[in-house]
């Protein structure tokens, strides 16, 4: 109740009294549109589809795997270029076949370094070097220190040879020096097994280096092993691969290769 009958001022819900809530003075409108010269927000521009898959990226991934890293790489690169700018698919493709040539490309080249490692593993241990003094009357050496093209006075076969004797190639001698070689491997056990390995590695070498020789069905060849174990430690190995006449006869100068 109050007094005089009358309400007080100002409350809400009264028409035409201040504080009023009337949705009817400007403010929040259902369905509002910017006023005249303001632009609506910018669009998504859509991105086209793919337009088929780059064929060269087909290429540069199947080439890749055959192996065909020389066409496969640049077929790779160029792909991925056109795919960038026709918007075409492919470039995973691309991507594995440059991959995969990578790594084909990394193979061979670690393929031809062990190579040439053993390449020149196997030059520097079979001696290839040829003597720098030639000796003008009998020289007497050590087995270790025989190298290619050296001629033996004599040979005879026992177990324990230290020293030959050196002569001029010109001279009468038993046998020429073809190469030295080091022996695969660790002590075979036995004297019989370090000879079946000497005589392979020096079969092996005479062949490939007066196989040729007008003089090759008259030789035979004879071969300086370690043939105990603490030979084979001391030597690392090594044997020497000499030839001589089958018949018994002296050699009065150099094999002809």
């Amino acid at each position: 109740m109050y007094p005089n009958d009358q309400q007080p001022q100002g409350l809400p819900g009264q028409p035409g009294q201040p504080g009023q809530w009337d949705y009817g003075q400007p403010g929040y409108q259902p369905g509002y549109a910017p006023p005249p010269g303001y632009a609506p927000p910018p669009g998504y521009p859509m991105v086209p589809p793919p337009q088929g898959t780059n064929g060269l990226a087909i290429a540069s991934f199947v080439l890749g795997l055959l192996g065909f890293c020389f066409l496969s790489l640049p077929f790779g690169f160029i792909a991925l270029s056109q795919i960038k700018q026709r918007n075409q698919g492919g470039r995973g493709l691309a991507i594995a076949g440059l991959i995969i040539s990578g790594l084909y490309a990394l193979l061979a080249v670690a393929i031809f370094g062990l190579a040439a490692i053993g390449a020149s593993h196997d030059s520097a241990s079979q001696g290839d070097s040829t003597r720098s003094v030639i000796p003008d009357g009998p020289t007497s050496v050590s087995i270790s220190e025989l190298k290619t093209g050296d001629c033996v006075q004599s040979i005879e076969e026992k177990d324990h040879i230290r020293k030959v004797t050196l002569v001029p190639c010109t001279s009468a001698h038993d046998a020429e020096v073809i190469t030295p070689v080091t022996l695969p491997g660790a002590w075979p056990g036995s004297a019989d097994a370090a000879f079946a390995k000497a005589n392979d590695s020096c079969g092996d070498q005479v062949d490939k280096l007066v196989g040729n020789s007008p003089m090759y069905d008259k030789l035979e060849t004879f071969i300086l092993y370690p043939n105990t174990e603490s030979q084979w430690n001391l030597s690392n190995g090594r044997a020497t691969c000499m030839v001589h006449n089958a018949n018994g006869s002296k050699l009065t100068g150099k094999v002809p290769r």
